[in-house]
């Protein structure tokens, strides 16, 4: 890395390069543009906090209508019954035929096309491994 480092050194030193007036007029210009926009964005501090007085008035104003709203509710009228008391089957009105009760279920056998999937791949690796065996006692 150092001779890498060296010859990159002497490369630099060989380029010449200079800069021309207008060239350096436009850098100066650019980098006192940039101060400018650093005084500018600490200017705008004020509106960070307009934008918090007016997040917590809208917060004041959904808690009041919340508690206006609760308040003029009537306490004598009943609240709804709980979700778990609802029947699970709502009555539609119309009269459906139902599912037959005599039907023959019979849960299907998924497990046997993985246990047989299971035996290939065991057999694939004994071949494998007997395979690598005989490579290494022809080799060794």
């Amino acid at each position: 890395m150092d001779e890498f480092e060296k010859r990159l050194k002497q490369d630099a030193a060989a380029v010449e390069a200079s800069v021309s007036p207008q060239l350096r007029g436009r850098i100066d210009a650019s980098l006192r543009g940039t101060e400018r926009a650093h005084t500018a964005a600490v200017e705008k501090r004020p509106v960070s906090r307009l934008w918090w007085a007016s997040s917590l008035t809208g917060l004041a104003a959904t808690i009041a209508i919340i508690v206006l709203v609760n308040l003029g509710r009537d306490a004598s009228v009943p609240v709804e019954a709980p979700v778990a008391e609802l029947p699970t089957v709502p009555d539609t009105g119309l009269d459906l035929p139902m599912i037959p009760t005599d039907l023959d279920l019979q849960s299907a056998d998924f497990a046997g096309p993985l246990q047989e999937e299971l035996l290939k791949l065991q057999a694939d690796i004994e071949k494998a491994r007997n395979s690598v065996r005989e490579d290494i006692d022809f080799t060794f």
